[in-house]
């Protein structure tokens, strides 16, 4: 079969797989580092592009001709400005920096909140692109006023090695200024807000081809001159998605589960209902060009902060040894709300995750946590009555019932929490693939360069060569 490298970049780590979807390898593995500058956050975005080169050229070490194609996917809602010579005009920046405070009140006070959530059908977050753009709108103005290229964060990697500009639309939809309906930018918010509109540039479908790759980056990575790089899923959760391994004509429930759970369904067409709003519910584009409507629910991130800070202490832990110690805590009544906006600020010494997972507790009426297991059982059995919750309103709002749920991605791995999930929602658990992101990626490739004949046929075979576990109510 064709290879395929999938450039997967979480919000905490980043992988360069090569591989199929019967097998794949990583080729380089890194962290997706950010830098407080003067209190403002920023991706380190030439050191993950230089990760990134490492890991395409050593993928085209052991691997040549057979590979065929190239794709990205991160994160959504970040993105890089670019002048009219397709410089950066700034680092970009995280989706945690805190210079988007009270830009949803703002902007919804001179646009009206259910107005944008009818053409938009995005929930109102603090770090959409919206928000950010319109915070340096205000506060970099002079900066703002260069920009003549809008790129997300993948497209803008596809632009480095391709020297050819596109918007992927799984990525676009994401912004919260992306139109479902009209499937084009949305263009009453763009201009009601005096964003210029030429920096949103041409908006392209999942399994578009963006060209080879640049004269100068091929011969770098040393690659063939017949691969070209793909605009797939861009967005994670789409190419995830993607490889939900579930059969023909089947209605599922998904969690893509990593720093953030990402829990939703399919639906043919935008879900704007004043039930969805209220719920929190959110509406981006799926690489089939169908709806995922879904709850961003914060994820895994909490407890690898507070494994992280235990780390910095000077403590040793095993996953094995913190999970023994979670089961041995399992009789612990706390658990957190891990939709609780706290969890969105990044650390600090002044503002560690171990104290808001304290905080939260006591304000829920439980004692706090005195040991590590205490802290994972409050952190996972509150990520489990998150879900249940939001698939009781998800349930209300579509007006179906689930029997089962998928969780793909690394979160997947953590198998008490899998359980949990089961237990708490009353639904059967199927758990896998881990890498569903990077496989949703090859799958989407593979459709594009003809190795593959459909979304459906990558998925079975996905089910016949990837590892899914069960796991039943108790």
């Amino acid at each position: 079969m064709a290879k395929h490298i999938a450039i997967d970049l979480g919000a905490s780590n980043g992988r360069v797989i090569v591989g199929d979807l019967s097998g794949f390898e990583v080729t380089n593995r890194f962290v997706t580092k950010s830098e407080i500058l003067l209190k403002e956050s920023h991706w380190d975005i030439i050191y993950i592009f230089s990760e990134i080169k490492k890991g395409i050229k050593e993928a085209f070490q052991r691997y040549g001709d057979q590979i065929v194609s190239i794709g990205v996917d991160t994160w959504g809602v970040d993105y890089g400005l670019l002048d009219e010579h397709g410089s950066l005009v700034a680092i970009p920046y995280h989706y945690r920096d805190l210079r988007s405070e009270g830009m949803i009140e703002e902007v919804t006070k001179k646009l009206g909140r259910d107005a944008i959530f009818e053409r938009t059908g995005i929930a109102f977050q603090p770090f959409n692109t919206l928000y950010q753009l319109a915070a340096m709108q205000k506060l970099r103005p002079a900066t703002f006023s260069v920009a003549r290229h809008y790129l997300s964060l993948p497209d803008l990697i596809n632009y480095w090695l391709t020297n050819v500009m596109v918007n992927e639309v799984t990525h676009a939809s994401t912004t919260q200024l992306y139109n479902p309906n009209t499937k084009d930018w949305d263009w009453e918010t763009i201009d009601a807000l005096n964003f210029p509109r030429h920096i949103f540039g041409k908006l392209v479908l999942s399994g578009t081809i963006v060209g080879p790759l640049d004269a100068a980056v091929a011969q770098e990575l040393h690659a063939p001159e017949h691969v070209v790089v793909v605009a797939g899923g861009t967005h994670d959760t789409a190419s995830a998605v993607a490889a939900v391994p579930s059969a023909s004509g089947e209605d599922f429930l998904y969690i893509s589960s990593g720093t953030w759970s990402l829990l939703g369904v399919e639906s043919k067409t935008p879900i704007v209902t004043p039930a969805a709003l209220e719920s929190g519910f959110t509406n981006e584009v799926a690489v089939n060009g169908n709806i995922r409507f879904l709850k961003n629910i914060m994820g895994m991130w909490i407890q690898q902060e507070c494994v992280h800070y235990w780390e910095e202490q000077g403590e040793s832990l095993s996953w094995a040894e913190l999970d023994a110690e979670t089961l041995e805590c399992a009789n612990y009544p706390g658990y957190i709300d891990p939709n609780d906006q706290r969890y969105l600020a990044q650390s600090t010494p002044q503002n560690l995750m171990v104290d808001r997972v304290v905080a939260n507790c006591k304000e829920l009426g439980f004692a706090p946590p005195k040991s590590k297991g205490e802290y994972m059982v409050a952190i996972y059995r509150g990520l489990a009555k998150a879900y249940a919750q939001a698939i009781m309103h998800l349930e209300q709002t579509t007006g179906k019932k689930y029997k089962s749920l998928y969780i793909i991605g690394g979160g997947c791995k953590n198998e008490i929490l899998d359980q949990w999930s089961a237990d708490e929602t009353g639904l059967t658990v199927y758990a896998g693939p881990v890498e569903a992101t990077a496989l949703g990626n090859m799958l989407v490739q593979g459709v594009a360069t003809g190795s593959i004949a459909s979304l459906q046929e990558g998925r079975a075979q996905i089910i016949a060569h990837q590892k899914v576990t069960r796991f039943d109510p108790q």
